[in-house]
């Protein structure tokens, strides 16, 4: 308005007419005039009041105790009672704020990779309209990159996506920064972060480390975000089509013939140039055998220490049962994970509504012993229970485990002594039986003299009935 003034009145405007003009009060041009008069080609700024001047001091005590604007207005409007807007908070701590400065951190050949996603928008597939995001993992040296067309950003495609950019560079970097993506990192943290039981075991299998990138910190990633937004505005802005397959084949195509061809701009290098004559050599190699990836869900462990899976039940550890636990499965094989502990692996079975059941996963109580165990624990009884049980196992070889849990349960009540001659008198007569030798013991038959009969002549069960009588009548 001042210069405006300025000009009229040179062009012999009166006053009058200038304030018509530009519809201010003639007094305004008169005060603007004078001020010309006297030579002031420039004029004054109007200088406003600041309405937290009075709490300057209060407001930088707040900020060097790390308040934040949000914590300062509320302080001022409640325990101070001034009248402000946020905005204007926010505007008069900027000055007083320390901005972060960002050093550089230049990186060795292979030390380092970095990946993220970038969407870009949608596109035509098999008919049907779909959310399209592009991969990107970028060498920190040389900016040496790798582009994928995907669909979702799961575990699995997360996981598939590394192999491809590592089998492109045919090597793999020492570490991978990746960003707090939920396909890698439970947790967002840079120093513990958890990363994902199968994204953890695919580094693992591929020599390499997980670091994660800072929250709110662009700049611990920025190589590869640089690239994710290089793919948007040099390469999406070239597709004048909704294809999804002829995308995929357009991005591998400006991947090897412009963006690692092209002069970076901040290496002012030619990134496969760099790759091949300095990082390639430098990058571990890839493992014989690509990792395989499984697919991964929740369920929970019913009453009976069992999951379902595909209309089949699959054992836990019986301890486990109601506890939530994680599948990882493929087509022949089901891991089972209680957070990061592997508890169980499983075939597969192919049928429906079976119960694939482990022994160890049973109570011990349940367990089905080795035969081992129930000769180990019977010598502790005595010499004539083990060949109680050995003949047994001959006459019963289906049923003998129950019928020598019966006798070992006997030393929970009998002197094993006592268990042991009522053995011997029951293969001296020929009755192998828990039922006999328990009759033995109530009755302490075992106390009589043996008659000293020979098995071999009894012929097992082919014994004289007086022989019997005299067994349990004397």
């Amino acid at each position: 308005m001042y210069y405006t003034v300025k000009t009229l009145l040179g062009k012999g405007e009166s006053q009058r007419s200038i304030s018509k003009l530009l519809g201010i009060h003639r007094k305004t041009v008169k005060k603007i005039k004078e001020s010309l008069d006297q030579g002031i080609i420039i004029p004054e700024p109007i200088k406003k009041g600041k309405l937290l001047a009075p709490y300057t001091d209060q407001i930088k005590e707040w900020l060097e105790k790390g308040k934040t604007s949000v914590l300062i207005h509320e302080y001022l409007t409640q325990d101070k009672g001034v009248k402000v807007a946020y905005p204007t908070v926010v505007k008069f701590v900027k000055p007083f704020k320390k901005e972060e400065v960002y050093v550089p951190i230049p990186t060795e050949p292979g030390e380092e990779a970095q990946v993220d996603f970038g969407y870009l928008g949608r596109f035509w597939k098999d008919g049907k309209l779909v959310k399209v995001w592009v991969f990107s993992i970028v060498l920190s040296h040389g900016r040496y990159s790798f582009h994928e067309i995907v669909l979702n950003q799961t575990v699995s495609t997360f996981i598939a996506c590394h192999i491809h950019g590592f089998e492109y560079f045919t090597g793999v970097p020492a570490i991978v920064k990746i960003d707090n993506l939920k396909a890698g990192v439970i947790t967002p943290s840079f120093y513990e972060p958890i990363i994902q039981q199968q994204y953890a075991a695919f580094l693992a299998h591929y020599n390499c480390s997980p670091v994660t990138a800072r929250i709110k910190r662009g700049q611990d990633k920025g190589k590869v975000e640089q690239g994710v937004k290089y793919v948007k505005n040099n390469f999406l802005k070239r597709i004048d089509h909704k294809d999804y397959y002829q995308l995929k084949k357009d991005l591998q195509k400006w991947t090897d013939e412009i963006c690692n061809e092209r002069v970076h701009g901040t290496t002012r290098k030619v990134p496969s140039q760099v790759f091949k004559n300095t990082e390639k050599e430098y990058l571990t190699a890839l493992p014989k055998e690509r990792y395989e990836i499984f697919s991964v869900e929740n369920r929970k462990a019913n009453g009976f220490a069992h999951v379902s899976f595909r209309y089949n039940f699959y054992s836990v550890p019986h301890t486990l049962a109601g506890e939530h636990l994680t599948l990882q499965y493929n087509n022949s094989i089901l891991k089972i994970f209680n957070g990061m502990e592997l508890v169980t692996t499983h075939a597969i079975h192919p049928g429906k509504g079976h119960y694939i059941t482990k022994e160890e996963h049973k109570p011990p109580y349940k367990q089905k012993k080795s035969r081992e165990y129930y000769y180990e624990k019977v010598t502790a009884v005595g010499s004539h229970a083990v060949k109680f049980v050995q003949e047994l196992e001959k006459i019963k070889p289906r049923h003998w485990h129950e019928m020598t849990n019966g006798i070992l349960h006997l030393t929970r009540f009998y002197d094993e002594k006592l268990v042991d001659l009522s053995c011997q008198r029951a293969i001296a007569y020929g009755a192998i039986s828990y039922l006999e030798v328990k009759n033995i013991l109530e009755k302490g038959l075992y106390k009589l003299p043996l008659d000293n009969p020979s098995l071999s002549d009894l012929g097992g069960y082919g014994h004289e009935l007086s022989k019997y009588d005299n067994l349990i009548n004397q």
